[in-house]
């Protein structure tokens, strides 16, 4: 031993910071694989100087199971002497470096670092990382030879064996290829090769074998997917097309081709432009350009070329592409052939401009209708009042005559002066229904909750049927609507149903049916029916089935009824058959 003396404690805790790491694996290296080995490292003295000291260490056996390692020989080098510390310093700097590159090397998981001697063609060197990609231990790299050619996929090997004996190379270059791991799997490797020679002139080789399976394996999903992409790009029925970050095109599906005519070649870069209307080039160029530079989408309308020679007007619409990391790949776009809608959107714009001008037509119309309604009105009025007072002069004179001349007048000059009061009277009534029925639709009246039972009440009761006659009322619903119009409609029915029945103990029944929008009400008696031949005719003006001289009738009341049930959005229908009564359906909105 030296007789330097140390510092006092564990040896550990002397070693200097910077050696204890290289120190601690060697040893624990050789005692896990019983091997001897030499080490130097620097040790702190009782002086406070750091002394380099070079330790041989060989195993020896023990009482214990387990081998022991046992240090036999240590010699102390003090650094402050430099002839005798030169050796020791450099073996020791000598050795940190090795440590330094052998932890590189083999902390290169995906690479494999390799030296071959052509000459014996064998390799002199490879990392630890050939066990982690390949599977096969390195003593069999450098101890079995052709071991690294068999490794070689059958289909690659010739070409890879090729250029790692090729001598006269002398410069670098890479390859790619494919080997077989040990569980089977197909590796794909990236081999970079360096050039040397030795001191004595012999060739080596030297490289770098990275392990690209993962980046094959996306470029063969890549090839695929654009393979995918341009078999249903082809055969899309839209024209599509694509350019890279440049903003020129470097594709075109089959579909745009057929439609111009032209090759793909013809196509790329900014050769699709020349099938663009010239009236249309400029501006379609720079509204794709200004999108591009920005980014974004764009759509736009343009007239192309087609095989034919015919312009047709196409519909593009454009998108920028970017790859998964974010980064710009260029544009994509569709094109759809629009000349059909062009040409309807014409017509549209034409039905359009002709329906503004109708409309224009219909409202000066409705003015003026408007203005005649008015018109109407006052004249209706003013005619009925006119009409009116010379009818009831006339009632009134027969009646004076009549009173004057009582004791004078025979039975038949009486009957004929009853007949004449009833005429008068059946042509203020005609005045009345006339009036009433040109009003219908144009009077505005608010709508508020209806209770139609207690409307139907107030309609009977003022109609004062006889007391022997029946009418029955089924529940019936409230609704929101104008009163007048359905109180005039119930009032009409009910009224001719009475009025025209032949017996005093006659029956009418009203009732009800929901439906999803509407109620559809009936009014039906037991009287003596009409012929289905006089369904319609019956809701015409002036139109009556009994004689007026037998029943006092204007032919006006289901006019009026028809005319405000259609006014009200609805329908009224006739049901009945000679002798067995009529049923009159009409239905109300909601």
């Amino acid at each position: 031993m030296s007789q330097i003396e140390t510092v006092p404690g564990e040896l550990w805790q002397t070693i200097h910071p910077e050696d204890r790491d290289r120190y601690y694996q060697q040893r624990q290296q050789a005692i896990a694989c019983q091997q001897a080995y030499t080490v130097s490292y620097r040790v702190l003295a009782a002086d406070g100087n750091y002394y380099w000291w070079q330790e041989q260490v060989i195993p020896e056996a023990s009482d214990v199971p387990d081998r022991q390692v046992t240090c036999i020989d240590r010699t102390e080098v003090n650094s402050t002497e430099p002839e005798s510390a030169k050796t020791p310093i450099k073996t020791a700097q000598l050795e940190a470096v090795q440590q330094r590159f052998q932890d590189l090397v083999n902390g290169l998981e995906d690479t494999i670092v390799w030296e071959y001697d052509a000459a014996t063609a064998r390799f002199t060197f490879v990392s630890q990382s050939a066990v982690g990609i390949l599977g096969y231990p390195v003593e069999q790299w450098l101890e079995q030879p052709n071991f690294w050619q068999n490794l070689v996929h059958p289909e690659d090997r010739a070409n890879v064996v090729y250029f790692y004996h090729q001598e006269k190379r002398e410069r670098d270059c890479s390859l790619e290829y494919r080997c077989i791991a040990a569980d089977g799997r197909v590796v794909w490797l990236r081999d970079r090769l360096h050039f040397a020679r030795d001191r004595e002139g012999k060739s080596k080789l030297r490289g770098l074998m990275l392990d690209i399976t993962a980046a094959k394996q996306t470029e063969a999903e890549l090839r695929e997917s654009e393979a995918r992409f341009r078999t249903m790009a082809d055969g899309a029925l839209v024209m599509i097309w694509m350019a890279g970050t440049d903003s020129l095109w470097e594709f075109a599906n089959q579909s745009w081709l057929n439609f111009t005519g032209r090759s793909l070649k013809q196509e790329l870069g900014e050769g699709w432009t020349e099938a663009v209307h010239p009236q249309d080039v400029s501006r379609c160029v720079e509204t794709y350009l200004s999108a591009f530079h920005s980014r974004q989408e764009f759509a736009q309308e343009f007239r192309l070329r087609r095989a034919d020679g015919k312009y047709r007007w196409i519909f593009e619409k454009g998108s920028p592409r970017f790859t998964p990391d974010g980064s710009f790949a260029g544009y994509i776009g569709c094109c759809l052939d629009i000349s059909d809608r062009k040409v309807s959107e014409d017509a549209l714009k034409t039905r359009a401009e002709e329906l503004t001008y109708l409309t224009t037509v219909l409202a000066q119309t409705n003015v003026t209708l408007e203005k005649r309604n008015q018109e109407l009105d006052q004249f209706a009025y003013v005619a009925s009042h006119d009409l009116k007072a010379p009818l009831r002069a006339i009632a009134n004179l027969s009646g004076w005559i009549e009173e004057d001349l009582s004791d004078k007048l025979t039975a038949d000059t009486r009957h004929q002066m009853n007949l004449l009061r009833g005429r008068v009277h059946r042509m203020e009534a005609l005045i009345n229904g006339l009036l009433q029925y040109s009003r219908v639709g144009r009077m505005d009246a608010p709508k508020f909750e209806v209770s139609v039972g207690d409307l139907l009440a107030e309609v009977v009761d003022s109609l004062s049927p006889p007391e022997t006659f029946s009418i029955e009322i089924a529940p019936m619903p409230t609704i929101v609507t104008e009163k007048l119009p359905l109180q005039q409609v119930f009032t009409n029915l009910i009224s001719n149903a009475i009025k025209y029945h032949p017996r005093q103990d006659g029956r009418v029944s009203i009732s009800v049916q929901e439906y999803a929008s509407n109620y559809e009400f009936v009014v039906a008696d037991d009287g003596d029916g009409i012929a289905p031949e006089y369904h319609d005719k019956v809701f015409g003006i002036f139109q009556t089935l009994s004689p007026r001289d037998t029943i006092e009738s204007t032919g006006i009341g289901l006019a009026i009824v028809k005319k405000i049930v259609e006014q009200q959005g609805g329908t009224i229908r006739l049901k009945s058959q000679p002798g067995q009564g009529a049923a009159f359906y009409f239905t109300w909105k909601k």
